[in-house]
C-alpha cells in the first residue's frame, strides 16, 4: 500500500457529498482524509467556468484502486480535473549534491598586475599585412565568361 495525495477539481454546482461518494465507492474512508479547500477561484476558465471548488485527498491505497478511481473521475461529468500523485515514489527524489570546488573562492593578486597600454603601431603593421596576404575575390560567374 502506498501513500497518495488527490487533488480533484469539480464544478461549483455539485456537493460535497456528492463527490463523497464517488470517492469513498473505491477508497476506504477509514485510511483516507477528505479536505475542501478554501480558495475557489482559476487561473484560466475551464470549461468556461471561473470558479471551481478545490478537493485534496489524503490516502493509503493500492495501485489498481487509484486506476479505478482515475477511471469513475473521468467518467463523471461533474470532476473537471483530477490529479493523484504517488507520495512514496515522490519522496525518493534526491535533491543535487553541490560541487566543492566551487564553493572556495580564490582572492585577486592586484599588486602583479600589469596596466593595459595601447599600441597602435603594431596593430597598424599587422592589419597591412593581412591585405596583402589576401587575394582578391572573384565570382564564378565572372570565371566562366573569361
Amino acid at each position: 500500500m502506498s501513500n497518495y495525495e488527490i487533488m480533484i477539481l469539480t464544478n461549483p454546482k455539485t456537493t460535497d457529498e456528492e463527490l463523497q461518494n464517488l470517492v469513498f465507492s473505491v477508497l476506504d474512508k477509514n485510511s483516507s482524509k477528505f479536505e475542501r479547500l478554501e480558495r475557489n477561484e482559476t487561473a484560466y476558465p475551464i470549461k468556461k467556468l471561473t470558479h471551481v471548488n478545490y478537493f485534496l485527498i489524503t490516502t493509503k491505497a493500492e495501485p489498481h484502486l487509484m486506476s479505478e478511481l482515475t477511471r469513475k473521475l473521468n467518467i463523471d461529468k461533474s470532476v473537471l480535473r483530477s490529479l493523484i500523485i504517488n507520495l512514496d515514489s515522490e519522496k525518493g527524489l534526491k535533491p543535487r549534491k553541490v560541487s566543492k570546488k566551487f564553493n572556495k573562492r580564490i582572492p585577486l593578486n592586484r599588486e602583479n598586475k600589469k596596466p593595459y597600454v595601447k599600441n597602435n603601431e603594431t596593430s597598424k603593421d599587422a592589419s597591412e599585412e593581412k591585405k596583402v596576404a589576401r587575394k582578391p575575390r572573384t565570382s564564378k560567374v565572372l570565371d566562366e565568361k573569361k
